[in-house]
This record gives C-alpha cells, sequence and structure tokens, in this order.
C-alpha cells in the first residue's frame, strides 16, 4: 500500500528526474489543487473526466513546463492513485476509475519526457495490486478510456 513516505519519494524522484519544459502553456491551478477533487472527477469515468474548471487530466500533465509544476500534479494525482488502490481490488467501480487515471497520464505524457514518464510509472504501480477478475476487465476499460477521452 502506498504511504505518505512514497508521496515523498516521489517528489524526490519528479526533482531529480530530468528536464523541464518551456513549451505549451501553463498548466491549470487545479491540476495541483489536492487528490480529493481529482477523486470526484474521476467519479464521471468511464466518461470524459475533466476537473472544476474543465482542465483533463492528460492536459495537466502535457503541460507541466517544470518539475515544481510536475511535482504539485503529481501529488494531486498519486494522491488520488492511492485512495484508489486498495479499493481496487475487490470494488470494479474503483479499478475502472484508477484505470482512467492511468490512462488519461499516459495520453498527456510526450514521449520526450521523463519526469512525466515517471509519473505515468508511479501511477502504474498502484495499478499492480492483485485484483479480483471483475476488477481487472473495469481496470482496463479505465485505462481505454482514459488514453481515448483523459
Amino acid at each position: 500500500m502506498a504511504s505518505r513516505l512514497t508521496a515523498a519519494l516521489i517528489t524526490a524522484a519528479l526533482a531529480v528526474a530530468g528536464c523541464s519544459r518551456s513549451d505549451g502553456a501553463a498548466p491549470s491551478p487545479e491540476c495541483s489543487v489536492g487528490g480529493g477533487d481529482v477523486a470526484t472527477a474521476l467519479r464521471t469515468a468511464p466518461d470524459a473526466v475533466r476537473l472544476v474548471d474543465g482542465t483533463s487530466i492528460s492536459d495537466c500533465v502535457r503541460n507541466a513546463r517544470s518539475e515544481a509544476d510536475l511535482q504539485n500534479i503529481g501529488l494531486a494525482l498519486t494522491g488520488a492513485a492511492e485512495d484508489l488502490e486498495d479499493r481496487a481490488r475487490t470494488t470494479p467501480r474503483a479499478a475502472l476509475e484508477l484505470g482512467y487515471l492511468i490512462g488519461a497520464a499516459r495520453r498527456g505524457a510526450p514521449g520526450d519526457s521523463s519526469l512525466q514518464a515517471e509519473l505515468v510509472y508511479r501511477l502504474e504501480r498502484s495499478a499492480s495490486v492483485t485484483m479480483v477478475p471483475a476488477a481487472e476487465r473495469a481496470l482496463a476499460d479505465g485505462m481505454r478510456a482514459g488514453e481515448r477521452t483523459g
């Protein structure tokens, strides 16, 4: 199970992981408000998930232009993933939401950024828990939906 220590380690890894980006729009402030707001937005999955201001999760990841941006966004997204992780073992709805979060982060991560790739990796680790078959199917459905509309 992920912990606050894991969140701190993720923050440190993201800070050390690589270069910053200077192109594109700045991320919305809603991208880093907290895992609870992300979790609330994920309730609309598998339909398109949008934060309060209409920003998609993939746009949050894609528009992170600095290590600081991605650290803040990463803490919000990993916080949501941690909250879903335990329930996803046996609850298909939680697995669907976790899958959507992972798929949306994948959609937003450009191929040339080690920072975004590290964030996606950390989110994917939340899905590595043993799940009941219905939850595994829901996780896969969520990932596909997140990659498509996230």
